[in-house]
């Protein structure tokens, strides 16, 4: 059974080979142990933070494999983005050229540099062990987040949005950035995404372009790659997705990957579920599966166990109560789980 609940330091050798494993272009995951540490600490003071508003608080989780009791997996939130630096996005916008004189009007594809998501909440870093990236561990790792989100409304904004890692072979080679970036950056990719998770983001406001981008200029190779998802990262993007997220124009700035948003009130897994008392009954396993959640901010826990709607709360069985470590009687979340 996996388990996810919020970062402690005692994950952080975890996190580390998480880290490492995922590779290039996972920004606010850096292979660095230091800042994997500062984000441990960050996570535990939003906690235990008295919260009327979103700030810069961020969260972090972890999926685990209770059978080992192993960390497999890793995501988080930020409660809002832009807080101390500028978050910079590409817009992808029409720029429009006309001679009436020769009877030619051109609407051609451009890339904006903005900020549009300055102060809008943000999912982060879902990464999931290669031995553990099946269906069942990925979606109840993504949703457990927006549970999250669900019982804490206060501490997000109503919009959030997830930036989907964009194309880039095993070698870290992207060919958007080497269309663009690394012209006015003088380092690769690998380098450039290594900097923008580890130190302060001003470097890129020194240093990109500030006037748009015209698209048929780029070369076809990174035309191409302009919002499309990396491959390893299409089950993460299918579950966002078929949550409600959309596209709206929005790419990374480094691999031109795409950014999707939705109403945070408008999610599937925030609009349906439900809270009650957990009752105690003999569930079937092969029952209707559901995320249950329990436990307040630094206590919360999520499992995908099988339940049992009731008119008094959730019927589950004794595995669930104590993988939950809960009793009958719990205040407890629960959204039906699709996989």
């Amino acid at each position: 059974m996996y388990l996810v609940r919020p970062a402690d330091f005692a994950d952080l050798p975890a996190l580390e080979r998480i880290a490492k494993q995922a590779g290039i272009g996972f920004t606010n995951l850096p292979a660095n142990r230091d800042r994997l540490n500062d984000k441990i600490a960050t996570s535990k003071r939003s906690l235990q933070a008295d919260i009327s508003q979103p700030g810069d608080e961020s969260y972090l989780f972890v999926l685990v494999d209770t059978s080992r009791n192993k960390v497999v997996g890793c995501c988080g939130i930020d409660a809002m983005v832009g807080t101390d630096t500028p978050f910079y996005s590409y817009r992808i916008d029409e720029v429009v050229h006309a001679s009436p004189q020769l009877q030619i009007h051109n609407r051609i594809p451009a890339l904006f540099l903005c900020h549009d998501y300055n102060g809008t909440s943000r999912l982060i870093a879902l990464v999931v062990d290669k031995a553990h990236q099946n269906p069942l561990a990925v979606s109840l790792l993504s949703k457990a987040r927006l549970l999250f989100m669900a019982r804490y409304p206060e501490r997000f904004t109503k919009k959030v949005f997830a930036e989907l890692r964009g194309d880039s072979d095993k070698q870290g080679h992207s060919p958007f950035w080497e269309a663009l970036g690394k012209h006015f950056f003088s380092m690769d990719f690998k380098k450039a995404d290594y900097l923008s998770g580890v130190s302060n983001k001003h470097f890129i406001a020194d240093l990109m372009p500030r006037y748009p981008i015209y698209v048929p200029t780029l070369p076809d190779a990174a035309q191409e790659a302009i919002g499309v998802v990396h491959e390893e990262s299409s089950q993460s993007a299918d579950i966002l997705l078929a949550e409600g997220f959309e596209f709206r124009g929005y790419v990374d700035i480094f691999d031109a990957g795409p950014s999707v948003e939705a109403q945070t009130h408008q999610l599937n897994t925030v609009t349906k579920h439900k809270a009650g008392k957990v009752l105690n009954i003999n569930t079937a396993a092969q029952a209707q599966q559901y995320l249950i959640a329990t436990g307040h901010l630094a206590q919360f826990r999520v499992i995908c166990a099988p339940a049992e709607p009731q008119s008094a709360g959730l019927g589950v069985n004794y595995d669930t109560l104590e993988q939950l470590g809960i009793k009958v009687g719990s205040r407890i979340q629960w959204a039906e789980m699709s996989v």
